[in-house]
């Protein structure tokens, strides 16, 4: 999800919640209305009542006297339905502009550009795990769009040699150099099978990649082990597969299998073995 979409539903939110509230508020006047026509009732009844029964000839005399009750009576009922009216074109106004609103915000979120940037995700909906991602949308060396990017780096601008912690947890700019978080890869990849894709660049422009259809790490009780790799196509030549089975290490977390520390010795930290076939930092 885009930052812009995530603001059309916060709007779409607060229209819900203002909507709720103009209901809730013409509820409240009508339960105040029924009240008061409530009230008028027993008055009238009261009024009513005072009258006591009279003899025949006393009849006109209590004709005369009912008139002015009488008018008061139609006059207050007709006031009631007045006011009955109102509100039912109040709240036809409102849910009537309320569609409309939630009408143009549902248009605005579907005419929103399929474009590289930052979206928020929620890999398993099961868990309150949210974060966000850049997300690339360009079609890749023929791969299609919609790809995550976990590590980026171009211009030397982030520090790469970092500890345990950091790699777990990310670092960086999504929007430049960054690591995304060993964390959020694992909660990515958990949820069904996903493609790697290492894109390359020199100096010189040349561009290089590397495919692999099948990439799973672990948890961290696991060190983050890399699981699968799948089958590799590219132009970069293949040597992250031979990483396949081996936990990720950095310089305080000394988990590959040479006698030195890889991670202090390329400054950097990786799936290594003894110690790297392919490192991309």
């Amino acid at each position: 999800m885009t930052i812009a979409e995530s603001r059309i539903l916060e709007q779409i939110s607060q229209l819900s919640q203002n909507v709720s509230y103009e209901i809730k508020s013409l509820n409240d006047q009508i339960n105040g209305l029924k009240v008061d026509i409530n009230g008028i009732k027993v008055q009238l009844n009261d009024s009513l009542k005072q009258v006591a029964p009279i003899s025949a000839n006393h009849a006109e005399t209590l004709e005369n006297n009912d008139k002015p009750l009488n008018l008061a009576k139609d006059s207050i009922l007709q006031a009631i339905g007045q006011l009955l009216v109102n509100f039912t074109k109040q709240f036809h106004n409102i849910s009537t502009a309320s569609a409309q609103r939630f009408a143009t915000l549902e248009h605005r979120l579907d005419r929103l550009p399929e474009d590289t940037g930052v979206y928020f995700m929620q890999p398993d909906p099961g868990t309150n795990f949210t974060f966000e991602v850049s997300r690339d949308w360009t079609n890749n060396h023929g791969f299609g769009g919609n790809w995550i990017v976990f590590q980026r780096q171009f211009n030397g601008s982030v520090n790469f040699f970092r500890n345990w912690t950091e790699y777990k947890r990310g670092f960086g700019e999504l929007r430049g150099e960054h690591w995304l978080g060993l964390d959020k890869l694992h909660a990515i990849v958990s949820t069904r099978q996903h493609e790697l894709l290492i894109v390359m660049e020199d100096f010189d422009g040349v561009v290089a990649y590397a495919h692999y259809d099948d990439f799973s790490i672990g948890g961290e009780s696991e060190k983050y082990v890399l699981k699968t790799v799948g089958q590799y196509t590219g132009t970069a030549g293949d040597s992250f597969s031979r990483h396949k089975d081996e936990r990720f290490s950095t310089y305080d977390q000394d988990n590959d299998k040479h006698d030195s520390n890889c991670a202090k010795w390329v400054s950097g930290a990786w799936w290594f073995y003894k110690c790297h076939h392919r490192f991309v930092q």
